[in-house]
């Protein structure tokens, strides 16, 4: 990402009141881009864990499809829903993590459809998931309010 691409923080405590799903999965969107990127986390608790004392699959899909959602609701400045994903497993996201974070980079944006490649690393930087997601976008506020009323940029916070 080019370092001059202004940084948009979207409103944690905003996006918890209209995805009460994140939050009560600690799932975190924590930024998104002019480009039409964005990132996002998961604080891993034991209640993400697996029997096995890996971060369950779910965890890390949930955390792809809301990072992917939010960052492509946030670069069209209209809600959407997720209608297909494709989420590969590299490698173990073992429990020992403190956070497995999201980067969602757009691969095509569209009228109808938006197309959203997702990467997520572990605390040592090593990449555990890769998965495309496809949204349809929608013409619809988000419970009274617009994707851009949850945004502030860098220099605002």
């Amino acid at each position: 990402m080019d370092s001059s691409t202004k940084k948009k923080l979207l409103d944690a405590e905003a996006i918890a009141r209209y995805d009460p799903f994140s939050s009560h999965n600690n799932i975190r969107v924590t930024a998104t881009y002019e480009d039409g990127s964005g990132e996002g986390e998961l604080i891993v608790t034991r209640e993400s864990l697996n029997p096995h004392g890996i971060v369950h699959g779910g965890c890390l899909a949930a955390l792809a499809d809301s990072v992917g959602g939010w960052t492509a609701s946030s670069a069209q400045h209209r809600t959407c829903v997720t209608v297909n994903y494709a989420f590969h497993f590299l490698r173990p996201a073992m429990g020992t993590n403190q956070k497995i974070r999201c980067r969602a980079t757009p691969e095509k944006t569209g009228r109808t459809l938006s197309v959203y490649h997702v990467s997520l690393t572990d605390d040592e930087g090593l990449e555990v998931a890769t998965g495309n997601f496809t949204f349809f976008m929608m013409d619809k506020r988000l419970n009274g309010t617009t994707p851009e009323r949850l945004e502030r940029t860098a220099d605002e916070s």
